[in-house]
């Protein structure tokens, strides 16, 4: 569709039909079962082909069955070739037709050699009035509008956000972007994770957006939609910053908040003990939701489950989260312990390894994996030294424990061969 007309335009060869019921069913129909009626016509004038001009577009429903039928305007040409943009600047724009079924006029534009020349200000909030004046028919109108070019970020009910936002987890699905592109306005820069991965998306030739990555000679790093999900275009990252000509939005990712998360002390004990609390709270809880909203924690507080060992969650580091009174004399009791400690020690397990594998699903390529080869085997060295009881991972300052996060989510194979080696 041509995007500065902004009435409904009947394309035959990008129309499919349907006959939608009442109960939310609807049925594809072949083009012999639907019929157009002239706008103005009798209410029984119906006709199998279209007609230039408004009309009403009906699918044939079943016996006595009525159907409503939906307004739209046929051209006789598709809508691409119907109107093109001679040139446009700050103050105006200039349209051009090709229409040889009629007259054409625009509200306050001026017909010259070039074309429609329209004052930009003369666009109101519907756009401005075109007037067509077929040589068979009736005349009929479109309105013609000057579209949004760049970078949008749309909420569930399609309006337009900017700013800082911060958006749950739960809720990205609820986001989208899209993104209109012109000579002028043909890319934008998106920087993820606070800049550790900084791309470029530019409009290509095949009307999609190519993801470059800026510190690797605008190497290729994939093809994205012109829209999408904002999961999208976060390729697995916690935040970006999108950054189009003046416009700036940045977005933050918030996990589904785990009361009392942040007073706990940043230990593999206390960590595992606040994951049991979690656990049992409830007397079937859904696991999968709770390991959900557990990772969340690991970008807000600045760790991995995966640093965790068998002994931070061992039983004997539970004292005191479980009821240990009477077990002796209730053998009942003693077995519903007992499964439910091996049931959290198995979710533990489950919670460490999707740490571990967890990654972003861009990762970065060998020449950048080369380049940080140093920083990620510092990386590994801290979690082997850990392991092996030289180390404490939990007294590194901030700043070290995220750089492993982003080595580790960022080169992952390079990471994992290193550590596994």
């Amino acid at each position: 569709m041509n995007p500065y007309i902004s009435s409904p335009i009947y394309v035959p060869e990008e129309t499919s039909y349907f006959l939608c019921r009442a109960d939310g069913t609807r049925q594809q129909c072949r083009l012999s079962f639907v019929v157009f009626r002239a706008d103005g016509a009798d209410a029984d004038d119906w006709e199998d082909d279209p007609m230039v001009g408004s009309l009403d577009i009906c699918v044939l429903g079943d016996g006595d069955e009525e159907v409503q039928p939906v307004e739209a305007v046929y051209l006789g040409i598709s809508p691409d070739r119907f109107l093109s943009v001679v040139r446009e600047d700050d103050q105006e724009i200039v349209f051009d037709f090709t229409w040889r079924q009629g007259t054409i006029e625009i509200d306050r534009a001026q017909e010259t050699d070039e074309g429609f020349v329209v004052r930009k200000d003369d666009f109101g909030d519907d756009g401005i009035v075109c007037r067509l004046t077929p040589r068979k028919g009736n005349p009929f109108t479109l309105r013609l509008q000057i579209p949004y070019v760049g970078f949008s970020l749309l909420d569930a009910d399609g309006n337009k956000l900017s700013g800082d936002l911060e958006i749950a987890h739960s809720d990205i699905n609820n986001y989208s972007y899209a993104f209109v592109g012109d000579h002028s306005n043909d890319r934008f820069q998106i920087a993820l994770d606070e800049g550790k991965l900084n791309y470029m998306c530019v409009l290509n030739d095949d009307n999609r957006l190519s993801v470059r990555d800026m510190r690797n000679r605008m190497a290729l790093v994939k093809e994205i939609d012109l829209q999408g999900s904002l999961s999208d275009l976060l390729m697995g990252a916690h935040s970006v910053l999108v950054k189009n000509k003046m416009m700036r939005w940045r977005i933050a990712l918030t996990g589904d908040e785990v009361e009392g998360a942040d007073a706990v002390e940043l230990t593999g004990v206390a960590l595992a003990r606040f994951a049991f609390e979690q656990f049992s709270a409830e007397e079937s809880v859904d696991e999968d939701m709770l390991a959900q909203r557990l990772m969340h924690m690991e970008q807000h507080l600045g760790f991995q489950w995966y640093w965790l060992s068998d002994a931070d969650w061992s039983h004997e580091n539970l004292d005191g989260l479980i009821d240990m009174d009477g077990l002796d004399a209730d053998p009942e009791k003693m077995m519903r312990q007992a499964l439910l400690f091996n049931r959290y020690e198995a979710f533990m397990q489950r919670l460490a390894a999707f740490s571990y594998i967890s990654q972003k699903p861009i990762q970065g390529d060998q020449l950048q994996a080369r380049n940080n080869k140093r920083k990620i085997a510092r990386c590994v060295r801290h979690i082997l030294a850990h392991r092996a009881g030289e180390a404490n991972i939990w007294e590194l300052d901030d700043e070290a424990r995220r750089e492993i996060i982003h080595f580790h989510s960022t080169f992952h194979r390079e990471f994992a061969a290193a550590l596994e080696a």
